[in-house]
């Protein structure tokens, strides 16, 4: 099950016990008390099965917190990324980097320092917007959180970068900014291109589920960002990737995001299944029912081509005819062979 077709269930409340205090008025203040529950984290690798669980486990705490509905989708979210999670703080919202840098590091924020690959890269950003987002984070203050996360490397990187550029240009760099800089650093243009064509060519492979699929897809989406289209965008470019025979049940459907897609991918390959498992099972049933009827026609020509012991003649079914004393030619207690009236 897709991470964005999980978070579209949380509609209802949901498990631990509750937290003392009045009834919060900002996402902090719910982050706080949610954070108190200890919510399990949710992972895209999880089966449907753990996936219903969690989703369960989440509502049982909204109830139990008598949680207000226009939070549970940022609180759950926040909880679908296995690492970073922690309580948040109390308070109203911040107005200054040090008040931010508080709320900020309550979160125990991952550090950079270097990567062997773009996906490292990727996965640190990703990581770093869940904690902006759940604690609605202002864009002036994003650059300057993130880059205090920068160790090693990364951090002699962005101290050149930054006497290069000036401390005024940093203090207004917008994180839409922080994100190309940063990626030109650590995701090379020549990475950032082949991840551009894979997206644009991209085709569900033979033994690829339309889940498997879904996950590669979201993947290379999640490296282009807005360059990938908005969410009708990419559910219809996910939809004519799929394999033909799944294509063709579902392609004078329009869908809202790709989440929809694969669920409704998924249903045809499960039915296709089931057909092949009835089409098994009926092929079966017709090989045993041909095997029982010839080993009955074999029996039986056994059965008529067996001679019979007194005479050595075939009457399959007859009593024979030495036996009882009858005429052998036609069958006739009153005469022997010789005086039978046939036979003149």
């Amino acid at each position: 099950m897709a991470i964005n077709h999980v978070t579209a269930k949380i509609n209802a409340s949901g498990s631990g016990s509750g937290s003392g205090g009045g009834t919060p008025v900002t996402i902090s203040g719910w982050l706080e008390k949610f954070g108190k529950q200890k919510p399990r984290s949710f992972s895209s690798t999880n089966t449907p099965v753990d996936a219903e669980n969690w989703i369960a486990h989440i509502e049982k705490i909204f109830e139990v917190l008598d949680c207000r509905d226009e939070f549970k989708t940022r609180l759950a979210s926040y909880k679908l990324e296995a690492s970073g999670s922690g309580s948040g703080s109390g308070g109203g919202t911040p107005v200054t980097i040090s008040g931010w840098l508080e709320k900020f590091g309550k979160q125990k924020p991952r550090s950079f320092s270097s990567t062997n690959t773009p996906v490292d890269a990727e996965n640190w950003i990703a990581h770093i917007e869940k904690i902006f987002e759940v604690l609605d984070c202002r864009d002036e203050f994003k650059t300057r959180l993130a880059s205090y996360k920068l160790v090693g490397d990364a951090l002699n990187w962005w101290k050149a970068y930054k006497q290069a550029k000036g401390d005024e240009f940093i203090l207004t760099m917008t994180w839409a900014d922080f994100r190309d800089v940063f990626f030109n650093q650590y995701f090379p243009l020549a990475e950032q291109q082949k991840f551009e064509r894979d997206y644009h060519t991209i085709r569900q492979e033979d033994k690829e589920t339309t889940n498997e699929f879904m996950k590669r897809f979201l993947r290379l989406a999640g490296f282009l960002g807005a360059k990938a289209g908005t969410q009708e965008e990419q559910a219809a470019h996910f939809k004519w990737g799929l394999k033909e025979w799944i294509l063709d049940g579902i392609v004078n459907t329009e869908f809202t995001d790709v989440a929809e897609v694969a669920n409704a991918g998924r249903n045809i390959e499960i039915l296709r299944e089931r057909n092949r498992e009835n089409k098994r099972n009926r092929d079966g049933d017709r090989i045993r029912s041909a095997s029982a009827s010839g080993v009955r026609d074999q029996r039986y020509h056994d059965y008529e081509s067996t001679p019979c012991k007194t005479c050595g003649k075939l009457h399959p079914g007859k009593p024979c005819h030495r036996n009882s004393g009858a005429c052998f030619a036609c069958g006739s207690m009153d005469q022997k062979i010789g005086d039978c009236p046939r036979r003149k």
